[in-house]
């Protein structure tokens, strides 16, 4: 099954086939295509130091590498397509953390260096290409930012973008819509097919710490660890889980994971908790988002798809040039066309019109559709 014949940034548009890497424009981007409803980043994985590119100085910088984790998330590839016969979407920052950081906004992430720039533009533009990809495929989905941390508590911190104080709150308070609207599990809250609520999905007994408590890797929050307590060292979820999940609206929910020392550094027990994480993961989705989920798996894509309104609309030529044609089976439509910076660039309400595009620069573009107020579709197009 080939993905769609698109890409990003500037470089010719090409089929990306699932499991076999591509590289961004600076080649210090990788990025595996799947064709499951999971998208993985490693922002903080890379080991290269060229010397073409100098060492961040910026005022905060974080500069340590999280070890293992892209060797942590390459066994969990392996562990999906072992399981399932299809692969997550991973994007791994191949550059050491002293020259990108890829979980911060692109002023701190490069520093001010052109050639980190288009890495960092690479790399959430590669995220925003598997999103897209799923929400076509799938309708919704799964973003895991993968982290090591080197607390002293020796657990799976996972964070939702709510605060260690927030999670000490009880589970009605973090039922209120308040805490909600700022959960990256924002789309999950309001459909999942147990019609859980945001606490039970949090830390209840089908919540993701919970299920790798089960398999025997201590996570928080779970039933078993609800909260970090006190003052107790947590990350609650950084600029990734922010920028890519359902926080900001749309259908892919998020979750940064971070994995203690003791789950990366020896590696028969790296190569276990991958395994368990996968299951976890997997079980998740089975859980939660789709009835069929573990009896088709990648294939739940053709037949979920359907001939729903939405999957008839189509959208061409891609690559374009000057203008656009959609086919629709509505009317009317409005359209929104944003840049890789998340910049909107274009917005017009389409009635059958081919839509001109040719004063918007080449590059990779994320194109909204949407009537009466919701969103029906959204899709990538390439402009020469």
């Amino acid at each position: 099954m080939a993905l769609l014949p698109l890409f990003s940034i500037g470089l010719s548009a090409q089929v990306l086939t699932p499991g076999v890497s591509t590289f961004g424009t600076t080649g210090y981007v990788e990025y595996i295509p799947g064709n499951l409803p999971v998208v993985i980043s490693v922002p903080h994985g890379g080991y290269l130091q060229p010397t073409n590119i100098p060492r961040r100085e910026c005022s905060g910088c974080v500069y340590n590498r999280d070890l293992y984790t892209q060797e942590l998330a390459r066994s969990i590839i392996d562990d999906f397509f072992a399981t399932t016969g299809c692969y997550p979407h991973v994007i791994i920052n191949l550059l050491h953390r002293n020259r990108f950081d890829a979980n911060r906004s692109i002023t701190t992430a490069a520093d001010g260096n052109p050639i980190v720039e288009e890495a960092y533009h690479n790399y959430h533009a590669y995220i925003d290409l598997a999103k897209v990809q799923i929400e076509a495929d799938y309708g919704r989905g799964l973003f895991l930012d993968l982290h090591g941390h080197g607390h002293e508590i020796q657990r799976v911190e996972l964070g939702y973008r709510l605060s260690r104080t927030q999670l000490q709150q009880t589970d009605s308070q973090l039922n209120q819509a308040s805490l909600i609207e700022e959960s990256s599990i924002r789309a999950l809250v309001g459909e999942n097919l147990q019609a859980l609520s945001h606490a039970d999905l949090l830390r209840g007994s089908s919540s993701l710490g919970t299920m790798l408590e089960n398999r025997g890797f201590p996570a928080v929050p779970s039933t078993q660890d609800p909260h970090p307590e006190g003052s107790e060292d947590y990350f609650s979820g950084g600029y990734n889980t922010g920028r890519h999940s359902s926080e900001n609206g749309g259908r892919i929910d998020g979750i940064q994971i971070e994995c203690n020392r003791d789950v990366r550094w020896d590696a028969p027990t790296r190569e276990r908790f991958a395994d368990s994480l996968t299951l976890s993961i997997n079980a998740y989705l089975q859980l939660h988002y789709f009835e069929q989920y573990q009896s088709a798996y990648c294939g739940l894509a053709t037949s979920t798809a359907g001939q729903s309104e939405r999957d008839q609309i189509l959208l061409y030529p891609n690559p374009a040039h000057t203008f656009l044609e959609l086919k629709a089976p509505y009317p009317q439509l409005d359209l929104r066309i944003q840049n890789y910076l998340g910049q909107e660039v274009h917005q017009v309400s389409w009635i059958g019109n081919p839509i001109d595009i040719s004063r918007l620069q080449s590059g990779y573009y994320l194109i909204t559709l949407s009537r009466n107020n919701k969103i029906i579709s959204k899709q990538a197009l390439i402009k020469h």
